[in-house]
């Protein structure tokens, strides 16, 4: 079976190349890959994780092991997003099966496995900031990944500044504006403790205080 998937942004997203219409299946896991995200921003995760689910069943009905990986990366790219550890045990398994895999160098970015990853292997939003982060301070990298334009792929960025221990107050205010304006309560949330924390660290008690007290009005 030829290849029909192409990498088309940092959730990379299933499509058809070429001027045939597109198998049934790809649509379908599509549009589940999306419900998965949508739900699971907004914090609905029993829904996020029925459409996950079924996005994997249809990619499972193809046999094509790259859809697979595709579907496992989506996850783990939200995941990372909302400041959560992930279980990469499924996707490596698909990637021994498959030593092939083009999409390995973003898996390593987010495991935030740097050393290895090739930037123009990287979906084109992150490769500017790769080359930051590699390099540049923790104003320089706040900054840059302010500058993605996709807000999720932003707040995947800042999942991996936060995963590397070089957040600062910039970086995790422009990733509570990004999750608010938006409307996902679970990143918001998120990146509100980790401010918080943030606060308590630095001695800023007053905004740690303003901080808890947003909390409590919007926790469930």
């Amino acid at each position: 079976m030829k290849k029909i998937l192409c990498l088309l942004s940092v959730l990379i997203l299933l499509t058809a190349c070429g001027s045939k219409p597109a198998p049934e299946w790809i649509g379908a896991s599509y549009n589940h890959l999306e419900g998965f995200k949508k739900h699971y921003l907004r914090g609905n995760e029993r829904l996020a994780e029925k459409s996950f689910q079924r996005a994997l069943e249809e990619v499972k009905s193809s046999g094509d092991i790259e859809a697979m990986a595709i579907v496992h990366l989506t996850k783990l790219a939200v995941l990372t997003a909302t400041l959560e550890t992930f279980d990469d045990r499924e996707y490596l398994r698909l990637a021994a099966a498959d030593s092939g895999l083009p999409h390995f160098h973003y898996y390593s970015f987010l495991k935030g496995s740097l050393a290895g990853v090739e930037t123009d292997q990287l979906p084109g939003q992150y490769r500017h900031f790769l080359n930051t982060l590699r390099k540049g301070s923790p104003s320089e990298i706040a900054r840059e990944a302010s500058r993605i334009d996709d807000p999720l792929s932003r707040l995947i960025a800042v999942g991996l500044v936060v995963r590397g221990g070089q957040e600062n107050e910039l970086l995790l205010n422009g990733a509570i504006e990004t999750a608010s304006r938006q409307g996902w309560k679970k990143p918001l949330l998120a990146y509100l403790k980790r401010i918080e924390r943030y606060y308590d660290s630095t001695k800023e008690m007053n905004k740690a205080a303003d901080v808890r007290k947003r909390l409590e009005l919007i926790s469930p």
